[in-house]
């Protein structure tokens, strides 16, 4: 079967998973073109704790997160929200192209592997609430975190379920965006709970979509909490 993937790449060439762009075989690896590449994320150059890039003369840990005390223990994101990127999500959500999960999922896992973070037991998505599966016709954070189990060798578990339906983040200030979560999760009680765990969603803003979900995981007893994103806000 040695010949199907020339013929795969023939009839369906590989594209930038951010703008789609036709890649050529230096770039096949990295999944994206040489422009979009330049805006993927250094950890190294990011907040530890929310993954958002720090300025020249950060010390570690941005502005923004000394204003909350977040439930999980670190993030980090493949890149920003804006351009390229913003619009491939956007297709990812509302445009049905849930083939993206792929390439992004790819993307988080490399990113994680550069966070120098200990191991971890499981990945666990974010889940969307029943109505709102129904509506998309899939959960993209679920697609997410299958390519991530596969990319890291880690099970999917699916220990939250969103026990309310909530507005869309989108449509609301950072206040209301808290207040609209608040209550969203419940555990999903399993047996052999994992110590360490890898909590999946496409995007962070505010942080309060997965500090709640987060915090739901801690108080059922799992140890720490570390989250990965396709963007930060």
């Amino acid at each position: 079967m040695k010949w199907l993937a020339p013929l795969l790449d023939l009839l369906f060439p590989r594209r930038c998973a951010f703008c789609r762009v036709l890649l050529d075989d230096e770039q096949l690896p990295n999944l994206l073109c040489r422009s979009c590449e330049q805006t993927v994320l250094n950890p190294d150059e990011c907040c530890s704790y929310c993954g958002y890039p720090l300025a020249a003369t950060g010390e570690g840990y941005c502005p923004l997160c000394s204003e909350h005390s977040y439930a999980f223990y670190a993030a980090c994101a493949v890149s920003l929200f804006r351009g390229e990127l913003r619009k491939a999500i956007l297709r990812f959500k509302y445009g049905g192209k849930s083939e993206l999960a792929v390439p992004f999922g790819q993307l988080m896992a490399r990113q994680i592997r550069k966070c120098g973070w200990p191991d971890l037991a499981a990945v666990v998505p974010i889940p969307l609430h029943p109505q709102k599966l129904r509506e998309r016709g899939y959960d993209q954070a679920l697609l997410l975190a299958q390519v991530l189990g596969k990319e890291l060798g880690l099970p999917v578990l699916k220990l939250l379920v969103r026990r309310q339906p909530t507005v869309s983040q989108t449509t609301l200030s950072a206040a209301q965006r808290w207040q609209n979560v608040a209550a969203a999760f419940a555990f999903n009680r399993q047996s052999g709970l994992p110590a360490r765990v890898l909590l999946v969603d496409d995007l962070l803003t505010t942080g309060a979509t997965a500090h709640f979900a987060a915090e739901v995981l801690l108080q059922a007893g799992v140890k720490e909490v570390y989250l990965a994103v396709i963007a930060h806000s």
